[in-house]
């Protein structure tokens, strides 16, 4: 998504919701059931107070970053994320920590671009009140949060990176092996 640098940030994640077919508020006033989804594939889960606070940070990231809202952008912004700062709550870090190994199996070099991209800039999940930060212009937001330059990758980046993988594939992983456990009595 092209978006002008000059907009206001209310002006852009307007444009964000209404290109991808959500509500003006991206779903966040649903009390119960909120969309969640890429391109066309819209699936509704529970809008948990702890989503309900993180989302609308995420999508402006998407605006802020130009990763896709599609999966692979997911990926890379799960990536970018953790890198950059941790997710405002547990639930919410569990919730991404998956995409992670996803987008290492999927998109290798686009997720690990995006981690180190990550390291070297900060989310807007803490010390910043959504409302004031609507009012302000992309352009500005970006100077702020993201790196001027490209960034090359360190030695650093590599093992934090791997331990970040090890992390979410453990995520996926126990979840499989107690089923495997429970079956393997009951069998």
């Amino acid at each position: 998504m092209e978006v002008d640098p000059e907009a206001s940030l209310k002006e852009a994640v307007a444009q964000f919701y209404n290109q991808h077919g959500f509500p003006s508020d991206g779903g966040i006033g649903a009390r119960r059931w909120s969309p969640v989804g890429c391109r066309d594939l819209k699936v509704y889960l529970p809008n948990f107070e702890w989503r309900r606070r993180a989302l609308p940070f995420h999508d402006i990231h998407h605006v802020l970053t130009g990763y896709q809202f599609r999966p692979s952008g997911e990926f890379e912004m799960a990536a970018w994320e953790f890198a950059a700062g941790r997710y405002p709550n547990p639930f919410s870090t569990l919730f991404c920590l998956p995409l992670v190994s996803l987008g290492t199996c999927t998109i290798p070099r686009r997720s690990f671009a995006a981690f180190v991209r990550g390291k070297h800039s900060q989310t807007l999940y803490r010390g910043y009140s959504y409302p004031e930060l609507l009012e302000r212009r992309v352009a500005e937001v970006r100077s702020e949060i993201l790196p001027s330059d490209p960034v090359a990758p360190t030695p650093r980046h590599y093992f934090e990176y791997l331990a970040l993988v090890a992390c979410s594939a453990s995520v996926i992983a126990l979840p499989l092996i107690a089923i495997a456990f429970v079956l393997s009595e009951i069998v």
